[in-house]
């Protein structure tokens, strides 16, 4: 009888507004048909644990779930000390000893650990698996290597974590029976960073949402000159990528037509990113069901300057259909097979561009 474990930082399910735990719906899913039996342990936000009902109802007494408050993860952190913030955020060590329990009781085919910072619990565990017998698994979303050298151009803090993240990233990737990355371009950041064996690493590239297959783009549905940025509002690299859009460039392009609208589509809004909201700005909060906005925007915009891995969002709109413009940043590892997608980093040039692209 095959028997998985799936240990995942994020909470799998269909029934939180983000891509992230989506895709982690869609892995477990994946075991779930091709063995007899998961085991699921879940180290997430409480708020994603509590939504997750389609989680509890497939999994049942399978399911071992440890919702985390904001200090939670501060006090992980300072009793871990050692161990880079991101992943010492989800070091728990009532996680610890029910994987390790669960090891001594059952024979695992495969251990998938879902998010890099969920393999924070390899090292306890890792006396434990029989490589021969038992294949390990990281599917990353992240290279926090990467997203904390971004961010400390302007941050000190993460310039510290820079260097802590990369030994611990090296060592943990290169002891790992494999790796899952959404792109090549991933894959190639982990043999050039890392020099992780090209062999170990697979590209499993993610999955476009099911609404996106039934948006129906014509002529009469499009709104001449509206824009479209759709993701999780509430997360801050969205809500900065927004606010900078709003106050570099499309505050200019409403000066010179104001028929220009933009709708911010998505859940969990600032004060913030509320207090945008007038004629031109419509912020929708959580929508059950996007595909309203993706048939009538004009354009799809990714201004983000943070963040590592592909975007989801730039995939979905590409998918549905929509011209995108979007940073290097928001257009990373995508493949733009309709050339479709734009890309600049400089808001000068977006204020002449979506005025051309609108033509």
């Amino acid at each position: 009888m095959s028997r998985i474990l799936f240990i995942s930082a994020q909470a799998p399910t269909n029934q939180y507004p983000q891509a992230g735990q989506r895709i982690a719906f869609t892995h477990l899913s994946e075991y779930a048909v091709a063995n007899e039996v998961v085991d699921v342990v879940v180290i997430a936000n409480k708020v994603e644990v509590d939504a997750a009902k389609d989680l509890v109802a497939k999994f049942g007494s399978n399911l071992y779930t440890y919702p985390l408050h904001q200090f939670d993860k501060i006090a992980s952190c300072l009793t871990h000390h050692q161990v880079p913030v991101k992943f010492a955020s989800r070091l728990i060590n009532t996680v610890e000893r029910k994987i390790q329990k669960l090891l001594a009781t059952n024979i695992y085919d495969t251990i998938h650990f879902e998010c890099s910072h969920a393999a924070i619990y390899f090292e306890a565990i890792e006396k434990y698996i029989n490589p021969t017998k038992t294949k390990t698994v990281i599917s990353l979303r992240d290279v926090w290597t990467q997203v904390f050298l971004r961010q400390s151009v302007s941050n000190f803090f993460y310039g510290i974590e820079v260097a802590r993240t990369f030994h611990y990233e090296r060592q943990l990737y290169s002891r790992v029976g494999e790796l899952w990355v959404s792109s090549t371009k991933d894959r190639d950041l982990l043999t050039s960073l890392f020099s992780i064996p090209s062999e170990r690493i697979t590209i499993k590239p993610h999955q476009a949402s099911c609404f996106v297959y039934r948006v129906q783009r014509c002529l009469e549905k499009i709104e001449k000159k509206s824009l479209l940025f759709w993701g999780a509002i509430g997360r801050p690299e969205n809500e900065q990528a927004i606010l900078t859009f709003v106050e570099q460039c499309f505050k200019k392009l409403v000066q010179h037509d104001r028929d220009f609208k933009l709708y911010i589509v998505g859940s969990s809004p600032s004060q913030k990113v509320l207090a945008l909201a007038c004629k031109q700005i419509i912020v929708t909060g959580f929508v059950e069901d996007p595909t309203e906005f993706f048939e009538k925007a004009e354009i799809g915009i990714v201004p983000l300057f943070k963040g590592g891995g592909i975007k989801l969002k730039t995939l979905e709109m590409l998918e549905a259909g929509l011209p995108v413009i979007a940073t290097a940043v928001g257009a990373e590892g995508i493949v733009d097979r309709r050339k479709k997608l734009v890309v600049s980093d400089n808001f000068e040039e977006w204020f002449d561009l979506i005025r051309i692209m609108i033509r």
